[in-house]
């Protein structure tokens, strides 16, 4: 895999911009490119011709969705095995999922379901994760997810995530927009969030736009612009950690995609343009 520098920017590779993509010489508003492995592991024809096409002109992230790695099942074997070989033929080194729970007994509730951030859970959590990371020879990079559902006892979630990485050697995916979402809707403090977390251990940065129901609920939907709320957040965010690779989440409502690489440099623009790096306390 290319290196990927501290400034660059990058959107989600999505079926409705891989024609354009194919079709244009490489963009130099984009960086590189992040995929769900789990939507182009095993396809011949037409789709794998598009993505060696694309491999080609730009560096591939791979963020999965069907690791679940906070459940009490066996990890699925079968799947690491089929993560480890696409990730090796596109020579994808950065691998991220969700620190989050996704099957039970009958399987798949494709939903990325929050994990109780407890200290009895760490052992067992960090030995799942180098189970992975043995399995695909990478690190693992976990991803703070929206929650909806709390639970009683739980250690404040920065400090978990921060112990986690040190215990099994993890690495973060900070979704910022996650944790505005999650401090609005469960009366939490964002920014002790991302205070608490290993700066040496964030891979990269999550952006994205959420959307406000009538009872002041924020869903986190992928599908609006960033608000300036999570702007300004994400300015702490930089001041605090650093720059890192910043991938634009927009899963539906896609715009054309001049439009939405717009939005990135903006967006990224408005992250990097501000007061001078801040060490944590």
């Amino acid at each position: 895999m290319r290196p990927l520098g501290n400034s660059a920017r990058g959107i989600g590779l999505r079926s409705e911009i891989v024609d354009d993509l194919c079709r244009q010489p490489r963009r130099e508003d984009i960086d590189f490119l992040e995929l769900a492995p789990e939507n182009w592991m095993g396809l011949g024809g037409r789709k794998r011709d598009q993505l060696d096409r694309i491999a080609a002109l730009y560096p591939l992230v791979a963020h999965g969705l069907s690791l679940s790695v906070g459940d009490p099942q066996p990890l699925n074997r079968d799947y690491l095995a089929d993560l480890r070989r696409f990730l090796d033929d596109y020579d994808i080194m950065l691998h991220s999922d969700h620190l989050s729970l996704s099957r039970d007994g009958t399987g798949y509730l494709y939903d990325l379901l929050p994990i109780p951030c407890r200290a009895a859970n760490l052992d067992y959590l960090a030995a799942r994760i180098d189970q992975v990371q043995q399995a695909t020879g990478r690190r693992l990079v976990l991803e703070n997810i929206s929650a909806y559902h709390d639970y009683p006892g739980q250690m404040p979630e920065g400090e978990f995530m921060a112990e986690l990485a040190r215990l099994s050697g993890c690495g973060i995916l900070l979704d910022i927009n996650n944790a505005y979402v999650n401090a609005q809707n469960h009366g939490g403090d964002a920014l002790a969030f991302i205070t608490a977390l290993p700066g040496e251990a964030i891979a990269y940065y999550h952006i994205a736009g959420h959307l406000e129901l009538e009872d002041g609920l924020l869903l986190d939907t992928h599908g609006m612009p960033v608000a300036d709320a999570v702007v300004a957040l994400g300015r702490q965010v930089w001041a605090m950690h650093g720059s890192r690779p910043l991938l634009l989440e927009r899963d539906n409502r896609l715009p054309p995609l001049d439009a939405l690489t717009a939005e990135l440099a903006q967006v990224h623009d408005a992250l990097t343009t501000q007061v001078p790096h801040v060490q944590p306390a």
